[in-house]
């Protein structure tokens, strides 16, 4: 068995067992955990609790279900999966009475902690994650990239070696369960989001600032001092500080100052540019032996990530952007300042409860000639902009029903050479599955309705 089994059969065989939730992540604990635990008793439970039968049904695996967040006292641990808040009552009452609740991020921490460098954020955790990886694999080292970038940190236990070096996107939702920090922790920003989820803006920070919590002073902080909330985080971290700035000028290793100096020779995304590359060259900066020519070439190979400022292509003569993972007002703003000219935006999703003010205003300054509202949230962005705005300022403004009804819209008002950009300042379950649905309908009708005549 690799490291993370003979933990998991230490400390949970023999144990009743409860996996609570049963997305890919979930279903890769009960794999693990039914190899390192032959005599622990194993159920799993889930909010849709069909989804369990149709799995069993697809796999012919049979699984032990147990009844959805009732009699948890019977447990002796349960593995929660991220998308369950540990703030609601039945986990909370089942902490109070000495449950154990744990995750998969947890345990991988209190085995592998001193080879993972973590990133979290509120926005560019996946880029600046990808950044990393893209340096050191270019740099010859043994590098996997895992967390909630892409494959569950129980899958890739088994590829690791002692030299191997893991770079972790770690979301709120993963590190709110944690008690063990990673040897390298990176704090890139932090914006109100997940509100719904954390419930108030305390505990997002609390969950957040988890990455760094429980640090040594062997340990590294990588951190933005731009916000007042992660400064603070990072001050309370024993470990040795480097802080960054966006907005003042800091001292920083001689090759990361030469490389940012060449930028203009990249071509990526100016949001990559301005947000991204600093924190990762920090990263690499410690522990990498290249020359800013070196980092250059590494970063004139990168490839940016799926639906992030991403050009699905031209049809009927407009250039269309798929931004689908802007989830938040500032991540639309950045994708805005980021384009020289944005003719028709396509804004909303899930409410939050957020305020959205910041993107109201944004329409506004930026002089949006056409803006499509996917509902809830973009119905009270619509609202803002009526409420608070002359109506000879108002860009030509459509509440939408579908993603069909968004690009006909888009198509109507779109110049010729001109551009649509999709980055929603919401996430996109309620209309859409996910963000996957969204931007895969954004695709569709754009091939389905470019030849059509408007």
């Amino acid at each position: 068995m690799n490291r993370l089994a003979t933990h998991l059969a230490e400390r949970y065989d023999g144990k009743r067992i409860l996996v609570l939730g049963w997305a890919r992540e979930g279903q890769t604990t009960h794999t693990l955990l039914t190899k390192a635990c032959p005599t622990a008793e194993l159920f799993v439970s889930d909010g849709n609790q069909d989804v369990l039968h149709a799995w069993m049904q697809e796999t012919n695996i049979e699984l032990r279900i147990g009844p959805y967040l009732q009699d948890l006292q019977q447990f002796d641990v349960i593995f929660k999966t991220p998308g369950v808040p540990i703030h609601i009552p039945e986990l909370q009452e089942y902490l109070a009475s000495g449950g154990v609740v744990t995750s998969q991020l947890a345990e991988f921490l209190s085995v592998y902690r001193d080879q993972v460098i973590g990133i979290t954020g509120t926005k560019g955790k996946s880029t600046t994650a990808s950044l990393i990886a893209h340096l050191y694999a270019t740099a010859g080292k043994e590098v996997l990239l895992a967390g909630n970038i892409g494959k569950p940190v129980f899958e890739v236990a088994s590829e690791l070696t002692p030299t191997t070096t893991i770079v972790i996107e770690m979301s709120s939702y993963q590190l709110e369960t944690v008690q063990t920090s990673p040897h390298l922790a990176v704090l890139l920003n932090l914006f109100p989001e997940h509100l719904n989820y954390h419930r108030t803006l305390e505990n997002y920070l609390l969950a957040k600032a988890k990455i760094t919590r429980f640090q040594n002073s062997n340990d590294t902080v990588i951190y933005n001092q731009d916000s007042a909330e992660l400064s603070l985080a990072a001050r309370n971290s024993p470990a040795r500080k480097l802080p960054f700035s966006y907005q003042a000028q800091l001292q920083y290793p001689e090759v990361v100052q030469q490389v940012m100096t060449m930028l203009n020779q990249l071509d990526l995304p100016s949001t990559i540019k301005k947000w991204n590359i600093l924190p990762a060259l920090l990263v690499t900066s410690l522990e990498l032996d290249l020359s800013a020519d070196q980092m250059v070439d590494a970063l004139k190979e990168f490839r940016t990530l799926p639906h992030r400022l991403e050009t699905v292509g031209q049809f009927g003569a407009v250039t269309w952007i798929d931004d689908t993972l802007a989830t938040i007002p500032e991540a639309t703003i950045a994708a805005l300042d980021s384009l020289p000219k944005v003719d028709v935006l396509m804004v909303g999703g899930f409410d939050r409860g957020i305020s959205y003010q910041k993107i109201i205003d944004a329409i506004q300054t930026k002089k949006i000639a056409a803006v499509a509202f996917f509902k809830p949230s973009g119905q009270l962005i619509f609202d803002g902009i009526r409420a608070q705005y002359p109506e000879s300022s108002w860009p030509k403004m459509q509440l939408v029903e579908s993603m069909e009804e968004a690009v006909r819209f888009a198509y109507q008002h779109a110049p010729e050479n001109g551009v649509v950009l999709l980055s929603p300042s919401s996430p996109s379950f309620g209309q859409f599955k996910d963000y996957e649905d969204k931007s895969a309908q954004y695709r569709s009708w754009i091939e389905q309705l470019a030849n059509q005549d408007f």
